[in-house]
């Protein structure tokens, strides 16, 4: 008898390798800024209504850990994108994201080791270069008292 799956597949390890290293590395920042009292989550459902429900792989959350599922627009969402769902995540979750004024959305690329950081500026999504030259960093304002410093290279680093 051949097994059958009853979830979808996981996402590949390098996908959650990246996940997880940048959730680890917000939250060692939020670790060092003791006035911010915002929160990471990974792979956690966002009820936007009763229809619309979606799993960002991480989420900022400034408003509390919510008893079941993300009820209110994360301060930051990230996806990390395979070529399956790239165009899901680069358009529609985009526009989805912007509609419900999330913040910061960041567009990462595990294959390529690269980050959109697009920021909400007056309604739209406009991208943000990181600080460096090398694109290594960027400094990411998430509510009125935490601000993070990511630090790119962390989140690919084995």
């Amino acid at each position: 008898m051949a097994w059958q799956s009853v979830c979808p597949p996981s996402p590949s390890p390098l996908h959650q390798f990246v996940a997880t290293s940048l959730a680890a590395e917000i939250r060692e920042q939020l670790h060092r800024n003791n006035g911010c009292h915002c929160v990471v989550v990974a792979e956690t459902d966002w009820r936007i209504d009763p229809a619309i429900v979606v799993r960002p792989d991480v989420s900022f959350l400034c408003h509390g850990i919510p008893a079941k599922y993300i009820d209110y627009p994360p301060a930051l969402v990230a996806e990390v994108i395979p070529p399956a769902t790239e165009h899901k995540d680069r358009a529609v979750k985009r526009a989805l994201y912007q509609q419900q004024g999330v913040r910061w959305y960041l567009v990462i690329d595990a294959e390529s080791k690269t980050v959109e950081f697009l920021e909400l500026d007056s309604g739209q999504y406009m991208e943000r270069p990181a600080s460096a030259a090398t694109a290594s960093s960027i400094a990411l304002p998430l509510s009125n008292d935490c601000t993070i410093e990511l630090v790119v290279e962390r989140v690919f680093h084995h």
